[in-house]
Protein backbone atom coordinates (compact mmCIF):
# COMPACT_ATOMS: atom_id res chain seq x y z
CA UNK A 1 0.00 0.00 0.00
CA UNK A 2 1.29 3.28 -0.98
CA UNK A 3 1.03 6.94 1.18
CA UNK A 4 -0.85 9.53 0.05
CA UNK A 5 0.57 12.71 0.37
CA UNK A 6 -1.29 16.23 0.14
CA UNK A 7 0.67 19.74 -0.11
CA UNK A 8 -1.63 22.20 -0.93
CA UNK A 9 -3.90 24.01 1.22
CA UNK A 10 -7.43 21.83 2.57
CA UNK A 11 -9.46 24.59 0.19
CA UNK A 12 -7.15 23.62 -2.87
CA UNK A 13 -7.89 20.11 -2.37
CA UNK A 14 -11.48 20.92 -2.09
CA UNK A 15 -11.45 23.13 -4.96
CA UNK A 16 -9.47 20.41 -7.03
CA UNK A 17 -12.36 17.49 -6.27
CA UNK A 18 -15.14 19.35 -6.82
CA UNK A 19 -13.45 20.02 -10.28
CA UNK A 20 -12.54 16.45 -10.79
CA UNK A 21 -16.39 15.67 -9.91
CA UNK A 22 -17.79 17.98 -12.44
CA UNK A 23 -15.48 16.85 -14.88
CA UNK A 24 -16.56 12.91 -13.91
CA UNK A 25 -20.53 14.01 -14.37
CA UNK A 26 -19.70 15.90 -17.80
CA UNK A 27 -18.20 12.53 -19.02
CA UNK A 28 -21.12 10.47 -17.60
CA UNK A 29 -23.63 12.77 -19.27
CA UNK A 30 -21.51 12.69 -22.81
CA UNK A 31 -21.97 8.55 -22.33
CA UNK A 32 -25.55 8.98 -21.85
CA UNK A 33 -25.91 11.61 -24.39
CA UNK A 34 -23.68 9.20 -27.29
CA UNK A 35 -26.00 6.09 -26.37
CA UNK A 36 -29.82 8.40 -26.42
CA UNK A 37 -29.38 7.61 -30.29
CA UNK A 38 -27.97 4.26 -30.34
CA UNK A 39 -30.98 2.94 -28.39
CA UNK A 40 -33.19 4.41 -29.69
CA UNK A 41 -32.51 3.13 -33.09
CA UNK A 42 -31.95 -0.36 -31.95
CA UNK A 43 -35.26 -0.03 -30.23
CA UNK A 44 -37.07 0.81 -33.91
CA UNK A 45 -35.09 -1.51 -35.65
CA UNK A 46 -36.09 -4.57 -33.66
CA UNK A 47 -39.21 -3.96 -32.04
CA UNK A 48 -41.13 -7.24 -32.86
CA UNK A 49 -44.31 -6.04 -33.16
CA UNK A 50 -46.25 -5.86 -36.60
CA UNK A 51 -47.10 -2.31 -37.02
CA UNK A 52 -50.18 -1.30 -38.14
CA UNK A 53 -49.98 2.89 -37.66
CA UNK A 54 -46.17 3.42 -37.16
CA UNK A 55 -46.65 5.08 -34.35
CA UNK A 56 -45.61 2.94 -31.53
CA UNK A 57 -42.20 2.61 -33.69
CA UNK A 58 -41.94 6.42 -34.56
CA UNK A 59 -42.83 7.05 -30.81
CA UNK A 60 -39.94 5.53 -29.23
CA UNK A 61 -37.74 7.64 -27.77
CA UNK A 62 -34.12 7.89 -26.15
CA UNK A 63 -33.06 10.69 -24.30
CA UNK A 64 -30.92 11.99 -20.99
CA UNK A 65 -32.02 13.98 -17.74
CA UNK A 66 -30.32 15.31 -14.95
CA UNK A 67 -31.81 14.87 -12.31
CA UNK A 68 -29.22 16.90 -9.49
CA UNK A 69 -25.45 17.71 -10.30
CA UNK A 70 -24.79 14.39 -9.27
CA UNK A 71 -27.07 12.38 -11.06
CA UNK A 72 -28.07 11.43 -15.06
CA UNK A 73 -30.75 8.83 -15.81
CA UNK A 74 -30.67 7.86 -20.03
CA UNK A 75 -34.15 6.43 -20.82
CA UNK A 76 -35.67 5.21 -23.63
CA UNK A 77 -39.78 5.42 -23.44
CA UNK A 78 -42.54 5.89 -25.54
CA UNK A 79 -43.90 8.90 -26.79
CA UNK A 80 -47.28 10.99 -25.37
CA UNK A 81 -50.48 9.51 -27.23
CA UNK A 82 -49.45 5.72 -27.39
CA UNK A 83 -51.41 4.76 -24.53
CA UNK A 84 -51.16 0.62 -25.77
CA UNK A 85 -47.16 1.21 -24.83
CA UNK A 86 -48.02 -1.10 -21.66
CA UNK A 87 -49.66 -3.20 -23.44
CA UNK A 88 -46.51 -4.16 -26.03
CA UNK A 89 -43.82 -4.11 -23.15
CA UNK A 90 -46.07 -6.31 -20.23
CA UNK A 91 -48.65 -8.68 -22.68
CA UNK A 92 -47.83 -11.80 -23.52
CA UNK A 93 -45.46 -12.42 -20.73
CA UNK A 94 -43.28 -9.90 -22.39
CA UNK A 95 -42.73 -10.92 -26.00
CA UNK A 96 -43.17 -7.61 -27.49
CA UNK A 97 -41.30 -5.83 -25.05
CA UNK A 98 -38.29 -3.95 -26.31
CA UNK A 99 -37.30 -1.58 -24.13
CA UNK A 100 -35.66 -4.14 -21.02
CA UNK A 101 -34.21 -5.91 -23.85
CA UNK A 102 -32.65 -2.82 -25.75
CA UNK A 103 -30.75 -1.85 -22.59
CA UNK A 104 -29.98 -5.78 -21.95
CA UNK A 105 -27.97 -5.31 -25.15
CA UNK A 106 -26.23 -2.70 -24.34
CA UNK A 107 -24.90 -2.85 -21.18
CA UNK A 108 -21.77 -3.92 -21.58
CA UNK A 109 -20.97 -1.12 -24.35
CA UNK A 110 -22.67 1.29 -21.17
CA UNK A 111 -20.19 -0.22 -18.57
CA UNK A 112 -17.26 -0.48 -20.69
CA UNK A 113 -17.71 3.37 -21.42
CA UNK A 114 -18.15 4.28 -18.12
CA UNK A 115 -15.60 2.41 -16.35
CA UNK A 116 -13.17 3.75 -18.90
CA UNK A 117 -14.25 7.61 -17.24
CA UNK A 118 -12.29 5.99 -14.31
CA UNK A 119 -9.10 4.21 -15.90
Amino acid sequence: MSDFTWDGTDKQMLDDLMLWGQKVMEAIRAVAEYFAPVIEAYAKQNASWTDRTGNARQGLHGYVEDFSSDVVALYLSYGAGIDYSIYLELAHNGRYAIIIPTFEAHYAEIEKMLKGIFA
